[in-house]
């Protein structure tokens, strides 16, 4: 994670202003000679809004069989070394606290995506590839500062286009009157302390 690239855009990620976190990061992307990672400019998740909609609804309903379900938490796998498979994950809480970060890892089993039953995403193909390749690129002698930074600006958009979905997840949820659209969800990638909280 490149904390200085993410400083420039959190702030607009804090008040959900994701066009203007993707102007930035898609303009500094731009800036630099084109690559693999350019692959990332201009493609949205949003269409698949509905059916993320669909998959968390299903969720919902396993874990309120387990435990009342006060709060949603949901990571985007960490992408940029598991290249295999990008997907978002899952779980379910009684209760949660922004200010302690000791509640999300109590979650029982059954409130939790199984695995195999995560919600992929199919659309990142060739930026999966782009990342599957830095190692042997730096092995080669290929990897340069431009890639660097393109890589990591990359990720950036990756995540500001996970938020923005989940986001407008959560506000189909509410449109739609979906049992779960009321409680809090969270949202952040796995092991980066950067979560955004819709309500």
């Amino acid at each position: 994670m490149n904390f200085n690239f993410a400083g420039k855009i959190n702030p607009r990620l804090e008040v959900f202003d994701f066009e203007g976190a993707l102007i930035i990061a898609q303009n500094e992307l731009k800036s630099l000679p084109v690559s693999p990672f350019h692959a990332i400019i201009g493609r949205s998740l949003l269409h698949m809004t509905k059916p993320l909609a669909n998959w968390i609804d299903d969720f919902y309903d396993g874990a309120n069989k387990c435990a009342v379900v006060n709060s949603l938490y949901f990571e985007l796998n960490e992408f940029d070394i598991n290249t295999d498979y990008w997907f978002i994950d899952g779980f379910a809480y009684d209760e949660c606290d922004l200010d302690d970060m000791d509640w999300s890892s109590d979650f029982t089993t059954d409130a939790r995506t199984e695995t195999g039953s995560v919600f992929y995403i199919e659309d990142y193909h060739a930026l999966q590839s782009a990342f599957s390749e830095i190692d042997r690129k730096k092995q080669n002698g290929e990897w340069n500062e431009d890639l660097q930074n393109a890589r990591d600006w990359c990720e950036q958009i990756i995540i500001i286009r996970f938020m923005e979905l989940m986001r407008n997840t959560h506000l189909l949820a509410k449109k739609e009157f979906l049992k779960w659209s009321n409680i809090p969800v969270y949202f952040a990638e796995h092991e980066y302390d950067f979560i955004l909280q819709s309500e």
